[in-house]
């Protein structure tokens, strides 16, 4: 069994099919074919259905790709590792990042972060927070950024920033910046802009609004984004109200386009967890981002 083996397998099965995995890898497919078959003779047993017009994993192949995904992680690391030796801090760091810091959080770190080292660069793809406790897992990138813990048996999640909420409102709709509402007045009485199932921010407010008696049964829900921006673009539409970040809505109450309500309940402060699989070998490059975090966010150790 070579590295190219199990390679050229990875490859096939992340993008369903052997010509797609041959020119990722710039072979023949006959070469990609005849890695599979000898991998598959080496390990005794078939990795990939092909009798279907779509490639799949067998129930072998899917357990070996959790082991292969491991041990090319762990020759990556080690070239890191040499290179890190000489000098040499270049490469890439892929991230999984649900909506609010894929948009507001990531940009500026990113920026921070480039300043001090400039050759490494970063591929990041947004998903809810399910997703990105999925993707962690699965090894479909090296670090994850959510706002909620989902899936800590198989993922670490660890707090590197606080961050307000806020309940808005679109402005000139009559709404009151000096008056108090109630939570219940506001959630029963006026259309509620929520976020998709799976997303952190909805089970945050979710449970807050269920320990302070609210109905989730009884609000007037108007319409569901997968994304903050929708949401905060809808508010300021007059389409209703709904709670979100601070660092989120801050733009937008800025420029006027949305305002914050006062209500007699303080919402609750959310957390944004860095997230990393348990129990494999992390690049060097990853653990240098780490350390990045816990020095520009120190409540990271808390």
């Amino acid at each position: 069994m070579d590295f190219r083996q199990i390679e050229a397998y990875v490859k096939v099965i992340e993008l369903a099919g052997f010509s797609k995995a041959a020119e990722a890898m710039f072979l023949s497919q006959p070469s990609v074919s005849t890695y599979i078959n000898n991998l598959e003779k080496e390990l005794g047993t078939k990795l990939i259905n092909r009798s279907t017009k779509e490639v799949s994993p067998t129930l072998a192949g899917q357990l070996f790709y959790a082991d292969a995904k491991e041990l090319l992680a762990r020759k990556e690391n080690a070239v890191l590792r040499m290179r890190h030796l000489s000098g040499d801090l270049s490469g890439d760091i892929s991230i999984l990042a649900s909506t609010v810091p894929s948009q507001y959080i990531l940009p500026e770190m990113l920026a921070r972060f480039r300043e001090r080292y400039p050759d490494i660069s970063f591929h990041v793809r947004q998903a809810d927070t399910l997703e990105v406790a999925r993707g962690i897992a699965a090894q479909r990138a090296e670090i994850g950024f959510s706002g909620g813990i989902i899936g800590a048996d198989r993922c670490e999640f660890r707090a590197f920033m606080t961050e307000a909420m806020v309940l808005i409102a679109p402005c000139g709709k009559g709404f009151s910046e000096s008056r108090e509402y109630s939570l219940g007045e506001l959630l029963y009485e006026y259309p509620y802009i929520a976020r998709e199932k799976g997303s952190g921010t909805r089970a945050e407010y979710e449970a807050f609004f269920a320990a302070q008696g609210i109905d989730l049964g009884k609000m007037k829900n108007s319409v569901s984004f997968d994304n903050t921006q929708s949401i905060i673009n809808a508010v300021a539409k007059g389409l209703g109200i709904s709670v979100v970040s601070v660092v989120a809505a801050r733009e937008a109450i800025e420029r006027g386009a949305a305002q914050p309500l006062r209500i007699g309940v303080k919402l609750p402060e959310r957390k944004f967890y860095y997230v990393r699989k348990r129990q494999v070998s992390h690049s060097h490059l990853t653990d240098l981002f780490v350390s990045f975090l816990e020095e520009a966010y120190p409540q990271a150790n808390q």
